[in-house]
């Protein structure tokens, strides 16, 4: 997954910053993380190598993220819809919040907890990619070594 390479200071800290963008993606839907990381791929993408397969990398992790996110999101909210509105409007009343509040709570919270983990993993890639280690996401990094010649 990852070995540990020579390259320079401004090197390590162009990869960490295109694995670390995923943190801007967070208030902007995703999008800010990922203009950021294809900047980085653009810019480095002729000076260097390492950089440029790191930034690559951060860029289609962070689409994926997206991506797995809003099909995430769409679910929970289809089965809220669905499923959770209907049982709570057929159950008893009850004092306090709704069994179907609590319902749409739970489920929210697997992909809440999913995404929260997703964003972690760009971010191990950023203190791997600072220490100066080539950082492969799984199955993506792979995938655009063998496709770069990396």
């Amino acid at each position: 997954m990852t070995e540990e390479i020579t390259v320079s200071q401004d090197e390590r800290m162009m990869a960490a910053l295109a694995h670390g963008s995923i943190l801007l993606g967070l208030p902007t839907n995703g999008i800010g993380g990922i203009a950021a990381a294809l900047v980085i791929w653009l810019t480095q993408r002729d000076k260097s190598p390492h950089v440029a397969l790191q930034a690559l990398q951060a860029l289609v992790y962070q689409v994926v993220v997206l991506v797995a996110t809003m099909v995430l999101f769409g679910c929970w909210f289809f089965f809220w819809l669905f499923v959770t509105i209907p049982f709570a409007a057929s159950a008893p009343p009850q004092a306090g919040p709704p069994l179907g509040f609590w319902m749409g709570f739970g489920f929210l919270v697997c992909p809440l907890t999913l995404v929260g983990i997703l964003v972690l993993y760009g971010l191990w890639g950023a203190v791997r990619a600072l220490g100066g280690h080539d950082f492969r996401y799984l199955i993506i990094g792979d995938w655009l070594g063998r496709r770069s010649g990396a």
